[in-house]
């Protein structure tokens, strides 16, 4: 496990003109205080060379103010004069070839303000080139004792010249790793290998290494076997490694979270094998939470599925996040959070991005309950052989979708049938398996019509279907009955069985008169307008209406009465009801009764101009009990593409009261008008 190097906890400190603060550090008006916090890592001694040295910045100068040449020299608080600076640390020494210690060096900018608090972070990284040795277990059973590897920082091997001291070598006669600078200039390792095999006699290999770089470990591989042929040879391999931040000492006051093997700035994958984080803090760490995709984990009591937290002590910890804790992350991208405090007040928070593979919720934007369609999103990572979505309808059986990449890099699957009222569940399928996270959403339930109950009414000059102060939705022809005091339409307490309302709409058709003057009137419950034209009338059917989805049918409670026809001479015999549903992309319908040409034609919708969806019935049966009734909703293939704006219902017990025709026995109940999604 990552060890971390931690110390440099720079606070800057406000203070008054010649106050102490309680380590007895006086500043004056324009300082501030340094704090340094030190904690040692394993390897490091506490007699370790250390250089920590502080710089005024000044334009392009930098002026060397501090300077401390051991960590017991650093004190525990330092004023500064306000102004820019930048501190560099050093640990170990500039040694060109060593097996004992390896060069760290970092260096950060920082300001210190005037009533300001500032916390300054050094991160030092490996400035040293790892060289190993490694020698197969066949060298020395092998070779007679005495066998070495020399590497030295030059072109060729000469060892008067690596006697002398003119060449820097390391001389290796075990298995180890030794630490090389090189010189200004220098770009190039010779390695040399001697041996002695008691029945071949000597044995010599060597080779160059060039553009030997910083941070990078090479290894020469040695080892002595037989070939094909039988004769006995000695192989040596040279490897090189990148050193990717591995060995990195962290200076901070704060908890610190670092890496291995990979750049938290950058974003992850949640398909990645695992990822490992080393905490470490320079006191007990008291708070360790990590938050995703809405929910917070506090990891010092207990961690999720796929998560696992190991103790080193009360400072330490190694936290490895494996891609099976992602099966409960939403697809898409997702940034971890982690928020860590120690028990002095230290406090880190600091965000890492991944990208999840997974189905993403779905928004408002992505589904249309009108058209019935969905668009479900998926982020998937690699380059799979199938995706598909599946989905399942209020528990029912799953259906499969097929998924396509989009221009933005996630995958869509497309599926019609979208409905209201229904709780979907889905989730992604990469190469036939279930992947991620499934999610789910219960669609809101469609739009109802206002006081579709028929709870609310009024009486102003007459009655009025609709609530005081409401806006009005519902009306009647009680506006031309008033005139010769006829109320067509009215509440009425009798209500459907079961009802959970106390008034429902009593439709009654009259003879409206006054003075031997007067008209049959149908008794009548619309959705539109209505005024006086004389003795007539006008109606405009439709009523501005939000669909939020696509109505299936109609539904009401009604019962009804149809009499022999005795008023007008359209018609004869028993009179008929009509009632009808009628979806319009905004068109109204006005139907005057002086003519006849602007009726409204029922067995004519499927073309009218302006119509999406259309249903009705009629008849001349009589209902003396409430009975539930639904019209179904046909929609016309010519206007699949249109959204509605409008609506009109329409009831009556006189089908033929446009043309003042009907029966003074015809009435009709109408409570509880429903659509149905």
């Amino acid at each position: 496990m990552k060890k971390l190097f931690m110390m440099l906890s720079a606070m800057l400190v406000l203070a008054s003109c010649s106050k102490d603060i309680d380590l007895g550090v006086e500043m004056a008006q324009g300082e501030g205080a340094m704090r340094f916090g030190v904690s040692l890592r394993s390897e490091i001694a506490p007699d370790q060379s250390v250089v920590v040295k502080i710089y005024k910045v000044e334009g392009d100068e930098e002026n060397l103010v501090r300077r401390y040449d051991s960590l017991q020299d650093v004190p525990e608080y330092l004023a500064l004069l306000s102004g820019d600076y930048v501190a560099k640390v050093q640990i170990g020494k500039k040694n060109v070839v060593s097996f004992d210690e390896k060069l760290y060096m970092g260096e950060q900018e920082f300001a210190v303000r005037d009533a300001e608090v500032t916390t300054v972070n050094v991160e030092c990284n490996l400035i040293s080139t790892i060289v190993r040795v490694n020698y197969d277990a066949s060298v020395a059973e092998k070779l007679n004792e005495g066998f070495f590897t020399s590497v030295s920082v030059a072109q060729e091997y000469d060892p008067a010249a690596i006697k002398r001291g003119d060449i820097q070598a390391l001389n290796y006669t075990e298995t180890k790793d030794g630490y090389v600078i090189m010189p200004e200039g220098q770009t190039s390792l010779f390695w040399h290998f001697e041996g002695t095999h008691p029945v071949e006699g000597d044995i010599m290999k060597e080779a160059i290494i060039e553009n030997i770089k910083p941070s990078t470990k090479y290894t020469i591989n040695l080892k002595y076997s037989k070939d094909a042929p039988g004769s006995l040879t000695f192989e040596a391999t040279v490897d090189e490694s990148v050193i990717e931040f591995d060995d990195i000492i962290v200076f901070s006051p704060d908890p610190t979270i670092v890496p291995e093997g990979f750049d938290m700035t950058e974003e992850q994958l949640s398909t990645t094998e695992s990822r490992t984080y080393n905490i470490s803090a320079l006191a007990s760490i008291s708070l360790m939470q990590m938050s995703i995709d809405g929910v917070d984990y506090n990891l010092l009591e207990s961690t999720p599925e796929g998560i696992t937290l190991t103790k080193v002590d009360d400072m330490t910890y190694t936290l490895v996040i494996g891609s099976s804790f992602f099966d409960a992350v939403t697809g898409g991208n997702q940034v971890v959070s982690f928020h860590i405090e120690d028990v002095d007040g230290g406090k880190l928070t600091s965000d890492v991005a991944y990208k999840v593979q997974g189905v993403m919720p779905l928004t408002a934007a992505d589904y249309d309950l009108w058209f019935g369609t969905a668009k479900f999103k998926a982020m998937v990572l690699g380059e799979p052989s199938s995706v598909k979505v599946a989905y399942s309808a209020n528990g029912g059986e799953w259906q499969e979708v097929e998924a396509t990449l989009g221009a933005d890099g996630n995958y869509v699957a497309e599926f019609n049938g979208f409905s209201a009222s229904t709780t979907y569940t889905y989730k992604l399928i990469v190469d036939s398996d279930d992947s991620g996270k499934s999610q789910s959403i219960a669609t809101a339930d469609g739009a109802q019509l206002p006081n579709g109950d028929m709870e609310r009414w009024h009486k102003a000059s007459w009655v009025l279907p609709y609530g005081q102060g409401d806006a009005p939705f519902w009306l009647t022809g009680n506006e031309g009955g008033n005139m010769v005091g006829a109320t067509l339409t009215q509440s009425s307490t009798d209500v459907r069985p079961g009802s959970t309302g106390s008034s429902s709409a009593y439709l009654k058709s009259q003879f409206a008169s006054m003075m031997g003057i007067g008209k049959f009137a149908a008794g009548n419950l619309f959705t539109g307008t209505f005024m006086l034209n004389g003795m007539d009338g006008i109606v405009t059917f439709g009523r501005d209406f939000t669909f939020t989805a696509k109505p299936k049918s109609l539904s009401f409670w009604w019962k009804n009465n149809e009499g022999a026809i005795d008023q007008g001479s359209h018609a004869s015999g028993t009179d008929i009801y009509t009632i009808m549903v009628i979806i319009t992309d905004g068109t109204t319908y006005s139907v005057n009764t002086k003519d006849t040409s602007t009726f409204l034609k029922i067995d004519e919708l499927y073309k009218t101009p302006g119509v999406i969806g259309y249903g009705s019935i009629s008849g001349s049966d009589s209902h003396s009990e409430w009975t539930e009734q639904t019209i179904d909703i046909t929609y016309r293939e010519d206007m699949m593409n249109q959204k509605p704006k409008k609506i009109i219902v329409s009831f009556t017990p006189s089908g033929y009261g446009d043309y003042f025709c009907g029966s003074t026995s015809s009435w009709m109940y109408v409570d509880d008008i429903v659509l149905n999604y």
